[in-house]
């Protein structure tokens, strides 16, 4: 996966996206269902949604919440799926966000074939 952090790109991971109220609703369906949190499914879903609110609002606690979430995305793809940070060039926050980005994009493309 290369990391791309174009305007071009971030709209192109969510061109297909959920409306955010439907979004929402499938996380809280989810929220303290046992192991669910954890999974990568919620992990990137929820990333998704902070960063859409996020880009909306720019208000400095949903921001923080939005990278917190990409965070924690990429610390589950290191742990569960062999990421490697320095391979994928993941030093910065921005950089967290994009592979989230583009996480979720090639996910949503995997569910609509």
């Amino acid at each position: 996966m290369t990391i791309n952090h174009s305007a071009e790109d971030v709209d192109s991971a969510y061109a297909d996206a959920p409306a955010l109220d439907d979004e929402l609703t499938w996380l809280r369906a989810r929220t303290g269902a046992p192991g669910f949190e954890t999974s990568r499914e919620f992990l990137l879903r929820q990333a998704a949604l902070l960063d859409r609110l996020a880009r909306r609002a720019a208000v400095v606690p949903l921001v923080r919440a939005a990278l917190a979430a990409a965070d924690h995305l990429v610390a589950h793809d290191i742990e569960h799926h062999g990421l490697s940070p320095k391979g994928h060039d993941l030093a910065a926050a921005e950089d967290h966000q994009a592979y989230a980005r583009e996480a979720y994009r090639d996910w949503r493309h995997a569910q609509n074939r």
